[in-house]
């Protein structure tokens, strides 16, 4: 069996969709209402056959949808919490990548 990574949003009711094992990361504002109105990446449980907002197939893929619109954010370095560095649109793409199990 295996899971995906998929764009998702919440369900109408504000719940997590039950085909999502592990989410909630990197969320955009989307124009849905509230609370539908972002969409995170998130990872399916294992054997589903849902793809939510589209399926995110490889890191690259990952990483590509993360530079549509993460290229301005910020994130506390890692070496001094007292500092900001650039997101790492990469460096997140294969966290993300490494919860996909074959």
């Amino acid at each position: 069996m295996a899971n995906k990574i998929v764009k998702y949003t919440l369900e109408a009711d504000g719940t997590i969709p039950t085909w999502i094992d592990d989410g909630g990361y990197h969320g955009v504002k989307n124009s849905n209402a509230s609370p539908q109105d972002y969409t995170m990446i998130g990872v399916t449980v294992d054997g589903s056959s849902e793809t939510g907002l589209g399926e995110l197939t490889s890191k690259a893929a990952i990483k590509t949808y993360l530079d549509t619109y993460t290229s301005e954010w910020k994130m506390k370095d890692p070496d001094d919490i007292t500092a900001l560095v650039d997101f790492d649109q990469d460096a997140n793409a294969v966290l993300l990548w490494a919860k996909k199990t074959s």
